[in-house]
């Protein structure tokens, strides 16, 4: 390209050094905010255009981050990568956004390619089945890199999620406070951290409610609405009477809410059904549905947030963080706002 503005012309432009308009470029403090401004003005009007590579190679960093989710389709990723992308464009960083689907092989692709797009980190919900050894090269190289919603077991990297045994806990209690003879979880992968935590929290609340063992069942075998239908169909083939249902998140719940609807059971009257994230849609379920909040964009928000205090090589940041939830009280387990159980 011929005849590129550089910094000198900018500098020259409004009278300035060259470092001046270089600090400002790189997002520097030390910048009084009219000289900022006026260097931004002129390099608008000039048409500056910013090297982003000739800047990675003199910091050693690009300013480009990974996101790695399991499906964009799914709400409750698309509200995490919101709060990734709105955090992180404050901060004048570029996203570089990739899906693996539950796919092992997709996810180690997804990760190669943003390792050779030279991304300063990464930011990963890891796929099913993932193991320590999918991630060996990401610590054998040391990239900067925080799991989020997904733990694997024995992987010495940061962990931000919410707090899933203290939102399923809560959630059982309210079921077994509106007389519920049996209790079940529906949906989720069976035996991944995120069920096991969903499990041990229903465990915890059954066991101090002293609710009989008896009448407790755990069904899963994915988390996708047709996963949530063909087990809410099961469940009512085997004649189902008056059941506490917490389903493993809000898209399971939608399915099971859809297989409810061709059955002779009245959600809310005949059976309770909580759930857990509280994605946007999930108050204009018919009924409302009641769920825990997660707060999706604040666990995407917080992971980008502790990515960038590890590259930038601060001492104090947490490996394991645990945001609290909040159970949200609507009409599917059978409560009103005239008439709640406490």
């Amino acid at each position: 390209m011929g005849n590129e503005i550089t910094l000198q012309d900018i500098a020259s432009d409004l009278g300035v050094s060259k470092s001046t308009v270089s600090l400002v470029m790189q997002g520097s403090p030390l910048v009084a905010d009219a000289t900022r401004k006026k260097v931004q003005e002129s390099a608008l009007q000039l048409g500056y255009v910013y090297n982003r590579a000739a800047a990675s190679l003199r910091s050693r960093q690009t300013g480009n981050l990974g996101l790695i989710v399991s499906s964009v389709s799914n709400p409750f990723f698309a509200e995490l990568t919101n709060g990734v992308e709105q955090f992180l464009g404050v901060e004048g960083k570029t996203v570089l956004l990739g899906q693996h689907s539950e796919d092992l092989g997709a996810q180690k692709r997804l990760i190669n390619s943003m390792l050779e797009s030279r991304v300063d980190g990464l930011i990963i919900v890891p796929a099913y089945g993932t193991s320590a050894d999918d991630f060996s090269r990401l610590l054998t190289l040391n990239i900067p890199t925080v799991l989020l919603t997904r733990r694997i077991s024995k992987v010495n990297l940061h962990y931000i999620g919410s707090d899933n045994v203290s939102g399923a806990y809560e959630a059982v209690r309210h079921l077994i406070a509106h007389k519920r003879k049996n209790i079940v979880l529906i949906g989720g992968q069976v035996g991944t951290p995120a069920h096991n935590e969903r499990v041990e929290g229903l465990t915890r609340a059954t066991r101090e409610e002293k609710f009989p063992v008896s009448r407790v069942k755990v069904m899963g075998d994915g988390a996708t609405r047709q996963s949530g239908f063909n087990l809410a169909k099961e469940l009512i083939a085997s004649g189902i009477d008056n059941v506490g249902i917490l389903a493993y998140n809000d898209i399971v719940a939608s399915g099971i809410l859809a297989a409810l609807r061709d059955s002779k059971h009245e959600v809310g009257r005949d059976l309770s059904l909580i759930s857990i994230d509280d994605i946007e849609s999930s108050k204009f379920e018919t009924p409302a549905l009641s769920t825990v909040d997660v707060n999706a964009p604040e666990l995407g928000r917080k992971a980008a947030e502790s990515l960038l205090e590890i590259i930038a090589g601060k001492e104090k940041v947490k490996k394991t963080v645990f945001l609290n939830n909040k159970l949200i009280i609507r009409e599917s387990c059978g409560c009103s706002e005239d008439k709640k159980v406490s």
